[in-house]
């Protein structure tokens, strides 16, 4: 799921308007030769359509309806009364393990549930073809604060702001069928670390400033940032999301619902006693601005993932804290060759200043979460 070199990968993350949401006294598509009617999950349990709005059901294939998420419900012969939702509080580095709304059953890879990494970004580059805009999937991201998206500098670094946009909230790209829309943000301006060296990516991390804040909500909030270091512990649950490829080179394909990998975190020692063995040679040197993560066969985050957050538990095992920025290896997903990630912790306090740069001022509540 890694992205090292090629910036322009063409994962289809279309450039859609905005979706269309059906009201309460909206038509309905008719099913069950017209005795019942396709409704979103949310608002049937049992049979009978809510009128309260509580209730979640697991899905199923074999619905009569088109959309992915509505299942056919017998008709209400009264009005549906929406329950007043209550307004959302951000909590930095919470992971929706169950989705939001609803679980999906029967997944068998690693697809995620949706919004159930709610900071987790796409990068795009806006490009017209035959006079229509559409967004080319650059690399993925991370929503670090409601202005300001984290991602590795490679991905970036030959792109000028104008020519760049987010999509947050976002899960399956090739269907609009989620509970809650994505929001496409433009950027206004994009800052790289003064030590990138492009030929071997250290110091790899880029910042993009928003032209418009997002609107925290249930599919879309932020990540812990820490400078921590025994959060960097091979006992702790760290994983990688991305809609990269599931394998390195022409037979990899792109992912249309959000992958997540669970990997080990690898001591830089160790890790660079590993990458010695490889074409590196014994002589490669690990820079401190990098950490690994992996080395287990099949298991990695590989090309098209450049830029996508590397997130452990911090020691309350209750929020996630960003620690990595997928940025290069070996192969993919070979055994005993972790992965490179661009170390989030050393680069910390760059980044933090930074942000506060680009906010006008310190922006505490985001940065010191505990």
């Amino acid at each position: 799921m890694r992205h090292l070199a090629v910036l322009a990968a063409l994962l289809a993350v279309a450039a859609a308007g905005p979706r269309e949401r059906r009201q309460a006294n909206g038509d309905y598509q008719v099913c069950r030769a017209g005795a019942g009617v396709c409704v979103p999950y949310y608002l049937c349990s049992d049979d009978t359509v809510i009128t309260d709005g509580t209730g979640i059901i697991d899905i199923r294939t074999g619905s009569e309806c088109a959309n992915f998420l509505d299942v056919c419900c017998t008709n209400p012969t009264g009005p549906v009364t929406p329950t007043p939702i209550p307004p959302f509080v951000s909590t930095c580095g919470t992971r929706n393990y169950n989705g939001i709304d609803v679980r999906i059953q029967g997944f068998e890879g690693n697809e995620t549930q949706v919004a159930e990494f709610p900071w987790m970004t796409a990068v795009l580059k806006k490009e017209v073809v035959s006079s229509e805009e559409i967004n080319l999937y650059l690399c993925g991201g991370s929503l670090i604060h409601p202005s300001i998206v984290l991602t590795a500098a490679h991905c970036v670094h030959n792109h000028a702001a104008g020519d760049l946009r987010v999509r947050l909230g976002e899960w399956d790209t090739q269907n609009e069928y989620e509970p809650y829309k994505h929001q496409d943000r433009d950027i206004a301006s994009v800052v790289i670390h003064p030590g990138f060296n492009p030929g071997n990516l250290h110091n790899d991390y880029a910042l993009l400033y928003l032209q418009t804040p997002a609107e925290l909500s249930r599919n879309v909030d932020v990540i812990c940032l820490d400078n921590d270091l025994t959060i960097l512990n091979p006992q702790h649950d760290c994983l990688v999301t991305g809609w990269g490829k599931d394998r390195f080179g022409k037979k990899g394909v792109f992912q249309n619902v959000l992958k997540k990998i669970e990997l080990p975190y690898v001591l830089p020692g160790q890790c660079q006693d590993a990458l010695r063995t490889t074409r590196l040679s014994k002589l490669f040197i690990l820079d401190p601005s990098f950490l690994c993560a992996g080395g287990e066969a099949g298991k990695d985050s590989c090309s098209g993932d450049g830029g996508s957050p590397l997130v452990c538990l911090d020691r309350t095992k209750t929020q996630y804290v960003q620690v990595g920025i997928v940025a290069w290896g070996i192969g993919c997903g070979t055994s005993n060759i972790p992965g490179v990630y661009a170390n989030v912790l050393y680069g910390y306090n760059w980044i933090v200043n930074e942000a506060d740069k680009l906010l006008a001022g310190p922006v505490v509540d985001y940065w010191n979460y505990q």
